[in-house]
């Protein structure tokens, strides 16, 4: 019995050298993390396991999903953000106001965010009504994009030229749009709900996941459209999100072991 008692005390002080270095692992990649640069994922690069221009159609049926009174899109200040959340990545909703928008959001540090500074819905009706058409509509109503910008913590992650943006011009495979009465469009605009076969045409993008701590992303954009919708001023768009990025949970948790270790490794040497 004594001698077991004594393998007991000799194990303590062992378990406790494995796990300091972890906890002190966590700690420091934590406390180090803020210094590394982000990086938008490159735009041909899975996300989740779907590709960015299938995102761009599940992006759009999300956002034109949600009831108006609740609605991330016309969200001034953040209180609906958290509806982006979709596990290994997070929807930052766009807008629809032309005033700057400001909100408020906590994501995961494990979280890709997904965002489009301008992408256009375009879905069947009467006159509109094959895939071809659907995606030639969807190109006018994009027309001439003449500034798009993309900072995070005030860095410009674009050159807010052709070049660097026209790789991020996503088109959507054709897909099943779903407007629910109630929606945004059926509220504001008086289209009737149903299922319609749709197309997305626009920009977004994929950050990789932030470090834990304060951040801010800025997105912007203007527009002109063309052809059929000719002659209107120009679209712009600027939305900015301060995004307090937490760790996943299993850095909670390691962090949590390392420090009842340290507490352990305390306690034993007050012990003897």
């Amino acid at each position: 019995m004594s001698h077991q008692h004594a393998s007991h005390r000799q194990a303590a002080p062992s378990l406790v050298r494995q796990l300091l270095p972890l906890a002190a692992a966590a700690l420091l990649a934590i406390s180090a993390a803020p210094l590394r640069a982000q990086q938008l994922i490159a735009p041909n690069a899975m996300v989740g396991g779907y590709s960015q221009s299938f995102l761009s159609a599940q992006m759009a049926q999300w956002e034109f999903s949600i009831p108006a009174a609740t609605n991330p899109i016309l969200d001034m200040t953040g209180a609906h953000t958290a509806q982006g959340d979709q596990g290994s990545y997070f929807f930052l909703a766009s807008t629809f106001s032309q005033a700057p928008v400001v909100r408020n959001v906590t994501v995961r540090t494990d979280q890709t965010l997904v965002f489009s500074p301008v992408t256009i819905l375009y879905w069947a009706d009467a006159q509109v009504f094959t895939e071809a058409d659907m995606r030639t509509h969807a190109a006018y109503a994009l027309g001439d994009v003449s500034s798009l910008t993309v900072t995070v913590d005030g860095v410009d992650l674009l050159s807010n030229d052709a070049s660097s943006r026209n790789p991020f011009l996503q088109s959507s495979p054709l897909f099943p749009l779903s407007l629910p009465p109630g929606g945004i469009i059926d509220t504001m605009w008086g289209y009737p709900p149903g299922i319609f076969p749709a197309v997305t045409l626009g920009y977004t993008f994929a950050l990789e996941g932030l470090s834990a701590g304060q951040h801010q992303l800025r997105f912007t954009s203007t527009f002109v459209s063309t052809g059929p919708y000719a002659g209107g001023p120009p679209t712009s768009y600027d939305v900015t999100y301060n995004i307090t990025a937490v760790p996943e949970p299993g850095t909670w948790a390691l962090m949590g072991l390392g420090l009842l270790a340290i507490g352990a490794g305390t306690l034993h040497r007050r012990r003897a």
